[in-house]
C-alpha cells in the first residue's frame, strides 16, 4: 500500500495546486465582468434612448415593450424546458453496456500485456459550491468568493453540468465566473525506466440544449463546449496535451437539443523512470454560454440517473 499512499499524496498536492490556478482565473473573470458591466449599463441606456427618439415614443413606452418581450421569451423558455428536460434527464441508463464494453476491452488489453488500471480519484472544481449539491464527497477547499473543489466518494461516476440564461445581457461576454471542471486521476509506479503508452478510456453520457429567440433590440447567442486535456506527472508536470473539442456548438437562433453518448480515448506517450509514482490526469471543462434576447444554454452530465461521466480505465503499455 506504500505505492497507493504515495500516489494519493501526489494527487492531493496536484489538485490543490491546480485549484489555485482555477481560482486565479475565476478572480480575473469576475474583475473583468465588473469592469465591463459599468460600460454596458451606459450602452444599454443609450440604446433605449435612441430607440425611443427614433420611434417618437416616450422612453417609458419603449421600456414597457422591452419588458413585455422579455416576459414572453421567459414563458416560451419555460415551455421549452418542460418539454425536453424530462426526456433527456429520464432516458435509459447505459451503465450496463459501458461495463460490458469496458470488460471486453480490458481483457483484450491485459492479454496483450497492457497494465489496466481503474480510476484512482476524481475531482470537481466549481466557482459556486451549490453545484456540489447531491455529490457525495468531502469538500477539500473553500476558494475565492464561493468556489471550491471536491473529491467525489465514487470516482467512477462524475456528475457535472453548466447552465446559462442571461436574457437581459447585450452583445458582450458577460460570464463573471469560471465554468466547472472535472479531473480524472490514474496512478501507477513504473517497473522499468522506459517509454510508455498511456490511454485513458472515458464514457460520456449527457445532453445539451441551445435555445435562442429573435429580438428586435439586441443580439442573441447560446453555446456549449466540452474540452479535454491530458497531463502526466512524475516529479513535474509533463505538460497539458490538447484534444479536439468533444462538443462545440454555437447558435444564434435555434431550439436544438441533443444527447451525447460516446466513449472517448485520450493518449500520451512519454519516457518514465522506474520506482517513482506517476499520476495521469484527464481534465475536462464543461461550459455553457449565452447572451441576448431569450438566450439559454445547458450542458448536462448530472441530472437523472442516465447522465454522468464514467472513467473506465487507463491502459499502460511499455513501448
Amino acid at each position: 500500500m506504500i505505492s497507493n499512499n504515495a500516489i494519493d499524496l501526489r494527487v492531493r498536492e496536484l489538485q490543490g495546486a491546480r485549484f489555485k490556478e482555477y481560482e486565479q482565473e475565476l478572480l480575473r473573470r469576475k474583475a473583468q465582468t465588473e469592469s465591463g458591466l459599468k460600460v454596458q449599463k451606459v450602452r444599454e441606456k443609450r440604446r433605449r434612448d435612441f430607440m425611443a427618439a427614433m420611434l417618437g415614443k416616450d422612453p417609458k413606452e419603449v421600456e414597457a415593450e422591452i419588458e413585455k418581450e422579455k416576459q414572453a421569451q421567459e414563458d416560451e423558455l419555460k415551455t421549452f424546458l418542460a418539454d425536453f428536460r424530462h426526456k433527456s434527464a429520464g432516458r435509459p441508463v447505459l451503465s450496463a453496456a459501458d461495463a460490458k464494453e469496458a470488460a471486453i476491452r480490458a481483457e483484450l488489453l491485459a492479454g496483450a500485456g497492457h497494465l489496466v488500471l481503474p480510476v484512482f480519484a476524481s475531482t470537481i472544481f466549481a466557482s459556486d459550491k451549490t453545484q456540489f449539491t447531491g455529490i457525495a464527497g468531502l469538500d477539500w477547499s473553500n476558494g475565492a468568493i464561493d468556489s471550491g473543489w471536491v473529491f467525489p466518494d465514487d470516482p467512477s461516476k462524475i456528475r457535472i453540468k453548466d447552465t446559462r440564461h442571461y436574457p437581459n445581457a447585450l452583445c458582450w461576454d458577460n460570464r463573471p465566473d469560471s465554468p466547472p471542471e472535472f479531473a480524472v486521476n490514474f496512478g501507477f509506479i513504473p517497473a522499468e525506466t522506459a517509454t510508455y503508452d498511456m490511454t485513458a478510456v472515458i464514457a460520456f453520457h449527457g445532453f445539451y440544449a441551445l435555445n435562442c429567440d429573435d429580438s428586435w433590440w439586441n443580439c442573441r447567442e447560446a453555446s456549449v463546449k466540452l474540452t479535454v486535456q491530458m497531463n502526466v506527472h512524475q516529479y513535474v508536470d509533463m505538460g497539458w496535451k490538447d484534444f479536439p473539442a468533444l462538443i462545440d456548438k454555437a447558435e444564434s437562433n435555434t431550439n436544438e437539443v441533443d444527447n451525447y453518448d460516446k466513449t472517448n480515448f485520450f493518449d500520451s506517450t512519454l519516457g518514465l523512470r522506474a520506482g517513482d509514482p506517476v499520476v495521469v490526469t484527464v481534465k475536462g471543462v464543461v461550459e455553457a454560454s449565452a447572451h441576448g434576447g431569450g438566450a439559454y444554454a445547458e450542458l448536462n452530465f448530472a441530472d437523472g440517473t442516465a447522465n454522468y461521466i464514467e472513467p473506465l480505465f487507463l491502459s499502460v503499455h511499455q513501448v
